[in-house]
């Protein structure tokens, strides 16, 4: 018991100088040592952003040239469908005045002598 009742009153006795109070000059150097700690995590915070925003930005520059590749590519390709498309439709009109044209030729001496030849041969008795 005597044991415990002395360590008792040296805990106590070491307890004593903690209960002291900060003076003006303390405060002074804790806010030099934080305003230090923080400036040198703000610089680190900053280069750290700076070495992302840095990657980001070619990140970006690498996807937008992708894309740009992608959409020259895909309007090429839509520009080569649409002139096959286009020419398809002019050889299937080329076709179809062809036709219309050979039928023309053919019908057109018909026409002439179906109707040419009764009124030569009306004009020819008539005389």
């Amino acid at each position: 018991m005597k044991t415990v009742f002395a360590l008792l009153i040296l805990f106590c006795g070491i307890v004593v100088p903690a209960l002291a109070e900060l003076t003006d000059a303390d405060l002074d150097k804790i806010r030099l040592i934080v305003n230090e700690e923080l400036k040198t995590e703000i610089t680190a915070v900053k280069q750290e952003l700076k070495t992302e925003i840095a990657a980001v930005k070619q990140e970006l520059k690498t996807e937008i040239a992708t894309v740009k590749q992608e959409l020259k590519a895909e309007i090429a390709s839509s520009e080569k469908r649409m002139k096959d498309h286009i020419d398809l439709n002019i050889q299937n009109v080329d076709k179809r005045l062809g036709t219309y044209n050979w039928v023309i030729y053919v019908l057109t001496p018909l026409i002439v002598a179906a109707i040419g030849v009764p009124t030569a041969i009306m004009a020819w008795r008539s005389m």
